[in-house]
């Protein structure tokens, strides 16, 4: 296992971390306008499984790993996190932790959604939201939910 995890982080460090960024901003992207125009349940698993679970889970935990190696900082002051993420697979890392959130909190959204009975035109917003400012496009989800579920 430790061999196979050398390798992959081998192949993953030959690619620029500016390269990294944007081809997971690219794939984030594309999820999103999936999610938006063609939420069904199928998408919606393989989004939750494969590209959150396995794509943005491995590549999460290759650059937190090799960026925890080699940074400086830690979470207990801002100043540690401001050196923690100096180091750019570190930064890299948190991006795709900000990737990967919120576009399981747009998964859960919008199977929630359908199971509240939540029209897709009260629903986009809070994915465009979620998709920009992710605890804010939670947040007016949980609003509409609730005064759906008052009507």
């Amino acid at each position: 296992m430790n061999l196979l995890f050398t390798n992959i982080q081998g192949i993953f460090l030959l690619l620029d971390p500016k390269t990294i960024f944007n081809l997971v901003n690219g794939i984030a992207l594309f999820a999103w306008v999936g999610l938006v125009l063609l939420p069904n349940p199928k998408l919606i698993q393989l989004y939750r499984v494969y590209l959150i679970g396995l794509f943005f889970g491995i590549a999460y935990s290759i650059f937190i790993a090799v960026g925890m190696s080699s940074a400086e900082g830690s979470f207990s002051s801002l100043d540690g996190v401001r050196s923690l993420f100096m180091n750019d697979y570190a930064l890299l890392a948190g991006w795709i932790h900000y990737l990967a959130f919120d576009l399981f909190l747009g998964v859960w959204e919008t199977n929630d959604a359908k199971e509240s009975g939540i029209p897709k035109y009260l629903l986009i917003p809070c994915l465009i939201f979620t998709f920009y400012i992710g605890p804010f496009g939670y947040l007016l989800y949980i609003i509409i939910k609730k005064l759906k579920s008052r009507s």
